[in-house]
């Protein structure tokens, strides 16, 4: 039995940014408190938890008391970012904030705001209720369009200047999908391909993966929508692809003595999970040998 971590594996760009301002604040003693789950993996959560970070709810700002206890923290924004209504009111409140948000996401962002101030009609290629599509949306107002799947395009004002952009973390396939037929509903529309490109080699790269071992234990958070597009990708091409978030729900009845075993995950998962499932796998393989 060989057991391979995938090399290409662990945090995004963005994640990877956002958990290195966390950690560093947290060594220097400060405190810090994010608003929201900094990322979707709940035992890394649990893990910069331990070292002192707090989490709130971004409906916090809504509720002066709770608003009001906060005072003398710093405030850290996602990498899913927030609406800039909910930032000004946060900086006139007089927090100080650490805006940890995805340059790739800040990046949609800034272009939501910029067409909607040119009256365009904007429409957000993603899943409806996401940070990051939230946040979006707050951008423009709260007056995006949110187009998750063909009986969302009716609300789309053909007659409108439409400018038509993505949540970063979908899948290209389905952006390019979504795009013909909004192509159809309004064929005036201008599209620009906001997909994350680090997200984007990701699948393609996880796909070649998943052919190359004859087992696969994919690590992500149940929450992350990354984790469960790159895991149906898995899936596809590797039937014996199965989802765990944490030790606890490895099975070593699907290991065979022969398997070569490779260990992949979401972008919200980092290295210190993947190895500790090495670790566990290479005890059964000692095992197995020993029988």
């Amino acid at each position: 039995m060989k057991v391979i971590i995938d090399p290409q594996a662990g945090f995004c760009p963005g994640v990877r940014r956002a958990v290195a301002q966390v950690e560093t604040r947290l060594q220097r003693g400060e405190s810090l408190t994010a608003l929201g789950a900094l990322i979707h993996n709940q035992r890394e959560i649990d893990r910069l938890a331990g070292l002192g970070l707090e989490t709130v709810s971004q409906e916090v700002a809504d509720r002066r008391e709770e608003l009001a206890a906060l005072k003398g923290r710093e405030l850290f924004i996602r990498t899913h970012g927030v609406g800039s209504a909910l930032q000004n009111q946060l900086h006139e409140s007089g927090f100080d904030i650490i805006d940890g948000t995805c340059p790739t996401v800040k990046r949609v962002q800034k272009l939501a705001a910029e067409h909607h101030r040119r009256g365009e009609q904007i429409v957000i290629i993603g899943k409806k209720g996401h940070a990051e599509v939230i946040g979006i949306l707050g951008h423009c107002d709260n007056m995006g369009i949110v187009v998750a799947d063909e009986e969302d395009l009716m609300i789309i004002d053909p007659e409108r200047k439409t400018f038509v952009i993505a949540q970063t973390t979908i899948g290209g396939e389905q952006f390019r999908r979504l795009c013909r037929l909004i192509a159809g509903r309004a064929p005036g529309a201008t599209f620009m391909d906001t997909t994350c490109p680090f997200i984007t080699r990701r699948y393609d790269q996880i796909a070649g993966f998943a052919a190359s071992v004859s087992l696969l234990i994919f690590v992500g958070g149940r929450e992350s929508s990354n984790s469960k597009v790159l895991f149906e990708i898995c899936r596809q091409r590797n039937p014996r692809s199965h989802r765990i978030e944490s030790p606890v729900e490895l099975d070593y009845t699907w290991i065979r003595p022969e398997d070569t075993i490779g260990i992949t995950g979401g972008a919200s998962t980092p290295q210190w999970q993947f190895e500790e499932i090495r670790d566990l796998l290479g005890q059964a393989a000692a095992e197995f040998e020993s029988k």
